[in-house]
């Protein structure tokens, strides 16, 4: 059956609300869409016969008709999610339920958009194969890219580590050697968007995402929506520290570090230091949480989400130890009793990069203008 793109905005609210709920019983999706029971009885009938929902039957060991909740159908369309760094990229497959099916890191020579694309044709022909997939169930193919857009997300603004990718037309660059449609948002929008489908977007309805990459950059949903503002740019967080100071951005870790005597060259390279036994690292740290803690606490007060979610390309034992430094005095404390969002950490870590990228397909073909 091929992948419906034409859903109407009241089908694309119900999905969502069976994705984040499900198994979900249809008399509580009707309160949760704000359609009338007839009207949801009529839609879960007409995506079911699409194929995108399945009835789960639940006995109760009670006499009469089992319980019938509606699910995701989780093999009715997949989606792929391309994820890089200078040195690899990381390239995953998630099912229309949002389960990681697969993943693989290549390595990258020269790191030219050309490369990354081809290496990530290569890794989903891979899964394809090996899962016994058409590519015709494939939604697309989403990528999550370093820096900011110039032009309506065509051509991106790169992080200085990624020189190659600037200028030209890179969703077209990217399409030319992909055999599934691409899609694109700066690596922060992404991530987010990973966190809204997969980790606590799925009770949170309006946070803000701290992203720590190679920069360090945001993401913003509203209403469970992604909002990428006029130019894709919304979140851009990372304006707030001038690039020729001490900024809370993985590439100053990096060369913290390494001015401390430690190999750091990448995200890889930290997922074995410790704040308790690595002294540089618990003083930057200590250093970062607190520039973030000021950021954050201006961004918080403007915005007024109920959580700022702290995640990115650094191991989530590290983004754990930023939140609890970022959630504690100082924090949106203007000593006048206001409330304030609470700070977590992403419950996807690393993984939302890869997950957010793999989501994009899947939320604008099926939920986006829910």
């Amino acid at each position: 059956m091929p992948i419906p793109h034409d859903l109407s905005p009241s089908e694309r609210r119900v999905l969502d609300v069976i994705w984040r709920h499900g198994p979900i019983a249809r008399v509580d999706i009707s309160p949760l869409t704000e359609l009338s029971t007839m009207s949801v009885t009529r839609i879960t009938r007409e995506l079911t016969d699409r194929g995108l929902l399945v009835e789960e039957v639940l006995r109760t060991g009670l006499r009469g008709q089992p319980s019938r909740p509606l699910m995701v159908r989780p093999d009715a369309a997949y989606s792929a999610g391309v994820y890089f760094t200078t040195k690899d990229v990381q390239v995953g497959m998630i099912d229309l339920s949002g389960a990681l099916l697969e993943r693989e890191t290549l390595d990258l020579g020269t790191g030219t958009p050309a490369e990354v694309a081809a290496a990530a044709e290569t890794a989903i022909a891979g899964f394809c194969e090996r899962r016994g997939l058409a590519r015709s169930l494939l939604a697309g193919v989403g990528f999550a890219l370093p820096g900011d857009f110039i032009d309506d997300r065509k051509q991106l603004n790169p992080h200085p580590r990624f020189p190659l990718f600037h200028g030209a037309d890179l969703q077209a660059e990217l399409q030319a050697h992909l055999g599934n449609e691409v899609f694109v948002e700066n690596d922060a929008a992404s991530a987010a968007l990973g966190e809204r489908l997969l980790g606590v977007g799925q009770s949170i309805d309006n946070y803000f995402f701290a992203h720590i990459g190679h920069g360090i950059g945001g993401g913003l949903i509203l209403g469970g929506r992604l909002h990428r503002g006029v130019h894709g740019n919304a979140g851009l967080i990372g304006v707030q520290f001038p690039n020729d100071e001490p900024r809370p951005s993985g590439q100053d870790l990096f060369d913290h570090l390494r001015r401390s005597g430690f190999a750091a060259e990448d995200f890889t390279d930290l997922q074995d230091l410790l704040p308790q036994t690595c002294p540089p690292l618990k003083a930057w740290l200590n250093g970062a949480a607190s520039q973030l803690q000021r950021g954050l606490s201006v961004t918080a007060r403007i915005l007024d989400p109920e959580a700022v979610v702290i995640g990115g390309r650094m191991p989530h034992h590290l983004l754990q130890e930023l939140a609890a430094r970022i959630d504690g005095p100082g924090f949106c404390d203007e000593g006048v009793g206001l409330p304030r969002p609470r700070v977590l950490a992403s419950a996807l870590g690393p993984l939302a990069g890869v997950i957010g990228a793999a989501a994009q397909p899947l939320y604008v073909r099926f939920l986006e203008k829910a």
